[in-house]
C-alpha cells in the first residue's frame, strides 16, 4: 500500500481568509501558499552549531530562489483529519514538524477559535550533544491581499503581528481574494519574537552567520513588496539524547468575520464575551489537553474509516479540515451561523447547494452546524427582501451576507428569474432540514420554519416532477429541461416535507402519497433500456442519480430496488481511470456525487472501486491544489474548483440514521 500523495497540504486551516497550504512535494521545495495559489510564506530555519539548515518554504519570496540555505532532507508527510506532520533528517538531527488545527465539532468555542499550532520535536541521531536554534518565519503577505499594500508590526509579551495600518474591515468581497484587514499573530511560550526581511536573512543564513538578535527595524508602515517583512519567533536549546520539543501558535485577528444583513458580527468564540487575548491565552496553557483530545478523536474517526480500507482513510482525512474551514462560524446574538464560502467559483457566501453536499460530516458530528448553515438562509426569505416563492440560492458574497448575489444584474439590482435553482434549492432546504431532525431526533428545527418549508414543498409538488429549463447544482453544464436526477431530489424533497409533518404531530400523508405517485411516475419516464435518463425526452443518455440517497438513508421507499440495482449496474460499465463520470456529456465527474452513489445499493466491490480511483486521481494529477472536487475522469487533472466545502460529502459513508 502506498503512502497517498496530496495534490496540495494542509497546513493552517482556520477558514477561508486564514488557509495556508504546501502545493509541493518537499516542504522546502516551493513557497507556502493561501488557498487560492497565492503565495503566503512560512519559513522553517534551523541552526546546528551555528550552521543554518532550512526545513520549509523559501527564504527569498520574490521567486528568484538562487541564493537558498541548504535543506534537511524530508524524509516523508502524513495527513490525518486534524494535522500534518512532517519528518525530516540529516546526518545530525532527525527532526518531526506538526501543523494542527483543533476543529473539534462538538465544541464550538474551540472550533472557532483562530488558532493553529505548529510544533517540533528534535533529537539527535550521531549521538552527539548539538547547540540548536529554531526560527519561524510567516511572511507579512499574509495580512494583505495584494503585496503594494502596506502593513505595521508590533511586539508584544509573548509574541508578534502584523497588519495594515488602515483597517478597512469587512469593506470588500471576492472569491480570488486574501482578508486585508485584522492582525496575524505569531506567539509562544519563552520565544524570542523577531522581525526580519529577505537581506537580512540572506546574511544570517546564507552566509552562515548566527542570527545573534540584532534585527530590522521597519517604518511605522511599509509595502509588503520592500523587503518582504517578516515576523518570526526563535528558541535556542542544548539538545542532548533526550532531544527537545516545543510549540507556537499561529493566528489572525480579524476584528470582525462577517457583515450579516447590514451589521458586522463576531466570531462564535467571543459569543461569551472573550476577547481574542484571551483565546490566545487558552491557546498557550490548554495546548496538551487540546493535543489529547485530538489524538483521541482522529484514532476514533480512523478506526470507523479503515473499514472501508486505508485509502478511504487517506481520502476523508484530506478532506476533513478543508470542509470545515470553509466556513466562518459566527454569533449574532440569536443564534449561530456557520457561513460556508464558495470557493473557486464566485465566492457566494450560505450557498444552499453547497451546503447540501457538505452536510453529511456534519450531521456526524454536530447536527447544529447544518442549522447554523440554514439560518442565513431562512433569515432572508422570511425577510420580505427575497422576492420568489422558493428557496433562495445564497446570502451574498463572502464575506457579505447581506442578499443573494446569484443570477444578480449589476445594473438594474434585481435577481434574473431564469438565473435562479427554485426545484434545487427547494429540495436541498428540505432535505437538509429533514435530515438534522433525523440526527437529533426531535422536530424543534422544521417546526420554527414551517411556513417556508410548506410553501417550498408546495412548489416542488406544482413543479417538480418534471421540471423546465432550470439549472441545477450542477450549474457548469448550464440549464437542463426535464432534468431526471433533479426530478428525483423534487420527489425525494416533498417526502421529506411529509416525514416533517409527521415528525411535529402532523399528518404528512398527503405529501407521502404525492412522492409514491410521483417516483412510479419517474420510473416509467425515465427508463432506458438498462438505465435511466439524463432527461425525460433524451433518449440514449444516463446520469448519476446522486439525489436519490436519501431515499435509502432516510427508508422512505419511495423507489422500487430493481431502480437502485439498475442503475449501479449501468455505472459500472461507465468507471473510467479516475472515477465515474457524472454524466454523458462529459468526461469530468465530481466526488461528492460518485460517493453519494456507493450509497445507493449496498454493493462493497462498487464502492472499493469508487474510492481506489479517487485515490488514485489524488496521488496522480497534474493539478496542484487543494482537494478539488470537479476533475477528469481520463486525465486526473483539475476541471475547476478547490477547497470547496462539499468534501464533507465523502463521510455519507459513514453516516447512519
Amino acid at each position: 500500500m502506498g503512502i497517498l500523495r496530496a495534490p496540495a497540504v494542509p497546513l493552517i486551516t482556520v477558514d477561508p481568509a486564514f488557509s495556508i497550504w504546501s502545493f509541493a512535494d518537499e516542504l522546502y521545495q516551493d513557497t507556502t501558499r493561501h488557498w487560492t495559489g497565492s503565495r503566503q510564506n512560512m519559513l522553517g530555519l534551523v541552526t546546528i552549531d551555528g550552521e543554518p539548515y532550512r526545513f520549509m518554504g523559501k527564504l527569498q519570496s520574490d521567486g528568484v530562489y538562487e541564493r537558498e540555505p541548504r535543506t534537511i532532507r524530508q524524509k516523508d508527510v502524513s495527513i490525518t483529519p486534524l494535522q500534518t506532520m512532517y519528518r525530516f533528517e540529516n546526518e545530525q538531527i532527525a527532526l518531526e514538524l506538526t501543523f494542527m488545527t483543533p476543529l473539534l465539532l462538538d465544541d464550538l468555542k474551540l472550533c472557532s477559535r483562530p488558532v493553529s499550532y505548529i510544533s517540533y520535536a528534535i533529537r539527535p541521531r550521531d549521538g552527539k550533544p548539538h547547540d540548536i536554534s529554531v526560527y519561524l518565519f510567516v511572511n507579512s503577505e499574509a495580512a494583505v491581499n495584494t503585496n503594494n499594500q502596506t502593513v505595521s508590526v508590533h511586539k508584544y509579551q509573548n509574541g508578534i503581528c502584523c497588519g495594515r495600518g488602515e483597517q478597512g474591515v469587512l469593506a470588500v468581497s471576492g472569491d480570488d481574494r486574501r482578508i486585508d484587514w485584522g492582525w496575524l499573530h505569531l506567539f509562544a511560550n519563552s520565544h524570542t519574537p523577531l522581525i526580519t526581511n529577505i537581506r537580512d536573512l540572506q546574511q544570517r543564513f546564507i552566509n552562515v552567520q548566527t542570527y545573534r538578535g540584532a534585527e530590522l527595524m521597519p517604518p511605522d508602515e511599509f509595502a509588503v513588496q520592500d523587503g518582504f517583512v517578516s515576523i518570526g519567533l526563535t528558541k535556542s536549546y542544548t539538545l542532548t539524547e533526550e532531544g527537545v520539543s516545543d510549540f507556537v501558535c499561529i493566528a489572525y485577528d480579524d476584528i470582525h468575520s462577517i457583515e450579516y444583513f447590514g451589521k458586522p458580527i463576531d466570531a462564535y468564540y467571543k459569543k461569551d464575551g472573550d476577547s481574542f487575548a484571551d483565546v490566545c491565552r487558552m491557546a498557550l496553557t490548554e495546548y496538551g489537553q487540546i493535543q489529547n483530545r485530538v489524538d483521541v478523536f482522529e484514532a476514533d474517526l480512523l478506526a470507523r474509516a479503515n473499514r472501508l480500507g486505508s485509502k478511504y482513510a487517506d481520502i476523508i482525512s484530506l478532506a476533513y479540515r478543508q470542509a470545515i474551514a470553509a466556513h466562518k462560524l459566527t454569533w449574532d446574538g440569536e443564534e449561530i451561523q456557520f457561513f460556508s464560502k464558495e470557493c473557486y467559483s464566485n465566492g457566494c457566501i450560505a450557498t444552499v447547494d453547497v451546503t447540501y453536499p457538505s452536510i453529511p460530516l456534519f450531521l456526524l458530528y454536530n447536527p447544529d452546524l447544518v442549522c447554523g448553515m440554514l439560518n442565513p438562509i431562512f433569515k432572508y426569505a422570511s425577510s420580505g427582501a427575497w422576492p420568489f416563492p422558493y428557496a433562495p440560492h445564497d446570502v451574498g458574497q463572502y464575506p457579505l451576507a447581506n442578499g443573494q448575489v446569484y443570477g444578480l444584474d449589476r445594473s438594474t439590482d434585481t435577481l434574473q428569474p431564469d438565473k435562479q435553482m427554485p426545484v434545487e434549492e427547494c429540495g436541498n432546504m428540505l432535505i437538509c432540514v429533514a435530515a438534522v431532525c433525523k440526527a437529533k431526533g426531535e422536530y424543534t428545527y422544521a417546526r420554527k420554519h414551517r411556513c417556508l418549508l410548506q410553501q417550498w414543498a408546495d412548489y416542488l409538488v406544482q413543479n417538480g416532477l418534471d421540471p423546465q429549463n432550470q439549472l441545477c447544482t450542477d450549474d457548469f453544464a448550464g440549464h437542463l429541461a426535464h432534468n431526471c436526477n433533479l426530478s428525483a431530489k423534487a420527489i425525494v424533497g416533498i417526502a421529506c416535507f411529509g416525514m416533517l409533518l409527521e415528525g411535529m404531530g402532523e399528518s404528512g400523508a398527503k405529501y407521502a402519497e404525492t412522492a409514491k405517485r410521483y417516483a412510479k411516475a419517474w420510473k416509467e419516464k425515465a427508463f432506458d433500456q438498462d438505465h435511466y435518463r439524463l432527461a425525460f425526452d433524451r433518449e440514449g443518455t444516463w446520469s448519476v442519480k446522486y439525489n436519490l440517497v436519501w431515499d435509502k438513508l432516510f427508508g422512505l421507499n419511495l423507489f422500487d430496488g430493481d431502480v437502485f440495482a439498475t442503475e449501479l449496474d449501468y455505472y459500472k460499465k461507465q468507471i473510467k481511470q479516475f472515477g465515474l463520470p457524472l454524466d454523458c456529456r462529459s468526461d469530468y465527474t465530481k466526488t461528492d456525487w460518485q460517493m453519494w452513489a456507493t450509497r445507493l445499493i449496498d454493493d462493497r466491490a462498487f464502492t472499493n472501486k469508487i474510492i481506489e480511483t479517487m485515490w488514485d486521481m489524488l496521488n496522480q494529477t497534474e493539478s496542484r491544489a487543494p482537494f478539488t472536487d470537479w476533475y477528469f475522469c481520463s486525465t486526473a487533472k483539475q476541471r475547476g474548483f478547490q477547497n470547496r466545502t462539499v468534501q464533507g460529502g465523502l463521510f455519507i459513508n459513514l453516516l447512519e440514521f
